[in-house]
């Protein structure tokens, strides 16, 4: 099992809101950054880090 941080930047908030995850599966993580951006109309990104590493992020489709 490996720990991931994420962030998630909400519309609501200045500052993302942080979470460590325990994933089983290095593939099973980009399906949980989907479904945390889809959690909440108000969560715009979410980025995931493997220590400082970014290893990528999730966005809608009018956020940069």
């Amino acid at each position: 099992m490996r720990t991931y941080a994420v962030y998630i930047r909400d519309a609501r908030y200045s500052v993302p809101s942080l979470a460590f995850v325990d994933v089983r599966a290095d593939t099973l993580v980009a399906d949980l950054a989907r479904r945390k951006l889809e959690e909440s109309e108000h969560h715009l990104a979410v980025e995931v880090l493997d220590g400082e590493t970014l290893l990528f992020r999730v966005a809608r489709d009018n956020v940069e």
